[in-house]
């Protein structure tokens, strides 16, 4: 019961995102451009999304929406295979997004995201119960809400030290165990409910470039859940005030 209050709370947060956006589903609205140059120029910043759409052509088993000549988002797959392997290039133009709810509620227990990929939008992956190894690209830089939401059978995943922004409730009740968070210079803080109801997740290691947790950051994870932090850090007194078990570290 609680893991489907929380997805319906996710995905009216979610909801709400959606209303605010415009035209052809980018952040911002270029009036004096079409959907291509407009989209080119907003695909520049970490957190580019679209609304899903029908995808403009068709590879293989994967459809694409085209933002511009060179840069496309994946917005659909129509395979069967349940170990996937996202394509680099379609078309000649690179596929820089993996859009909203590609693969949500499929079957797959496997995925590849190639490098040039930098954005993971909402859903991307969420409810995919038999999901058991994901690939992340070097270029990765945002993770988007619910992305990996409820995957149960994904114990394990190694996240880039690229990444920007890891957004709300992007790994909440998975089947993770152990996370370690890169050390980064982008990355600075954790959203609300990253990890929210990650039952089975013991650890998480925190870098000395993490200043900022939200309070439910690990919300109602394993009993005896533990925070590991070099000794002086922002992750020491986050784990002590929360009254989180703690295990120091020495600085090298």
């Amino acid at each position: 019961m609680k893991r489907i209050i929380s997805a319906v709370l996710a995905f009216a947060m979610c909801a709400s995102v959606a209303v605010a956006a415009s035209g052809c589903g980018c952040q911002k609205k270029d009036s004096g451009s079409d959907k291509k140059s407009s989209g080119a120029a907003s695909a520049n910043a970490p957190g580019y999304k679209i609304e899903p759409t029908s995808p403009d052509f068709t590879e293989g088993d994967f459809g694409f929406y085209s933002i511009s000549d060179k840069e496309v988002i994946l917005t659909q797959y129509n395979g069967k295979s349940k170990n996937i392997e996202i394509p680099a290039t379609a078309q000649g133009a690179k596929v820089i997004v993996v859009g909203n709810n590609v693969f949500e509620n499929s079957d797959i227990e496997s995925v590849k995201i190639p490098e040039g990929v930098t954005d993971i939008n909402k859903r991307a992956f969420a409810g995919c119960k038999k999901l058991k190894s994901v690939s992340l690209p070097k270029t990765l830089k945002v993770i988007g809400v619910n992305a990996f939401w409820h995957c149960i059978s994904l114990q394990e995943i190694s996240l880039p030290s690229s990444l920007k922004k890891i957004d709300w409730y992007a790994f909440s009740a998975t089947g993770l165990k152990s996370v370690t968070i890169p050390e980064s210079n982008t990355l600075s803080s954790l959203s609300e409910k990253v990890f929210y109801q990650c039952s089975e997740l013991t650890e998480v290691t925190l870098p000395l470039t993490i200043t900022k947790i939200a309070d439910d950051t690990f919300a109602e994870c394993a009993d005896g859940f533990t925070i590991k932090a070099y000794t002086g850090s922002y992750g020491v007194s986050y784990a002590k005030s929360h009254k989180i078990k703690l295990e120091e570290m020495k600085r090298k």
